[in-house]
């Protein structure tokens, strides 16, 4: 149609010259009417396709940045809330940023999709969120924990799945959320899931947030040497830790770990927003996997 609409001056001054009656037959004149019609009715639709088009088009752009701002406020809040819990809980929100850039490199390595690798990172942001509901009696406790104290604890998972369940949104980092605690030999919590019952999502961050709890430095003791965390780790290989992904972790462990345990806070959550920008940007929408 494009080719008809350049050219079409010229076309039609031809068409409609052979509908001069008296200089051509009359079928002649006739099929030259009805052709010429035909074009201009083209052209007419052609020209309200292409206002149609430049209409949808600034409709699409408008749609986009709302829902670019909406994407924004969505991963402000995930932040947000991420900080809150870790903020109460360890008065930092270096764990946070580390189990996110950990889980991420082992997700990666483990091929998972786009939407798993979202899902991931939500889970990993928000794992402790039920822990807005204990008490500081019990969550800021100097010392250990007793029975009693410890099933109190043990309900957080619970407490931040109903929390994520209030905000489609989240919903995804459910599996995280709530299974983190599982093991998987069966002796975890909150349902005693094992092996593959327990969501892939959650058998990635129990080894991320098991790692680097040991190998930072918390109030109650000192960062283990990196060797000696995976040493301990790999005892619990096949009983806490799924030991297919265990091993993959182990292969790029001292890399990822020499680039991240150095770095500051602020550095920390500078490399994790370039990291969420790449995923959390509005092409998540295409499907692309990297």
């Amino acid at each position: 149609m494009n080719e008809v609409s350049q050219g079409n001056t010229s076309n039609l001054e031809t068409i409609f010259e052979l509908t001069k009656e008296g200089i051509y037959p009359p079928e002649i004149v006739n099929l030259a009417e009805s052709f010429g019609m035909m074009v201009v009715n083209i052209e007419a639709k052609q020209q309200h396709l292409e206002q149609l088009l430049a209409n949808l088009q600034e409709k699409n752009c408008a749609l986009e940045m709302v829902s670019n701002s909406l994407l924004n406020a969505n991963v402000g809040m995930l932040e947000v809330l991420g900080s809150a819990i870790a903020k109460r809980d360890s008065d930092t929100c270096s764990h946070n940023y580390r189990v996110c850039i950990y889980a991420i490199h082992l997700g990666k390595e483990l091929g998972l999709s786009d939407d798993s690798l979202r899902s991931l990172i939500k889970g990993a942001f928000l794992h402790d969120i039920g822990k807005i509901a204990i008490s500081d009696t019990i969550l800021l406790k100097p010392g250990g924990l007793d029975d009693q104290e410890y099933e109190i604890i043990k309900t957080h998972v619970l407490h931040g799945s109903e929390i994520i369940k209030a905000y489609s949104w989240l919903s995804d980092a459910h599996d995280v959320v709530l299974y983190h605690h599982e093991r998987f030999n069966g002796n975890g919590y909150p349902d005693g899931l094992q092996t593959d019952q327990i969501p892939l999502n959650a058998r990635i961050f129990a080894i991320c947030d098991v790692f680097d709890a040991l190998t930072s430095k918390r109030p109650y003791k000192e960062p283990y040497p990196l060797d000696y965390a995976l040493r301990a780790m790999r005892c619990e290989a096949g009983s806490h830790f799924d030991p297919e992904i265990f091993d993959l972790f182990v292969k790029n462990a001292e890399t990822v770990h020499e680039t991240v345990a150095r770095l500051s806070e602020s550095q920390l959550e500078r490399l994790l927003h370039a990291i969420m920008h790449d995923y959390f940007a509005p092409s998540e929408r295409n499907g692309e996997n990297r």
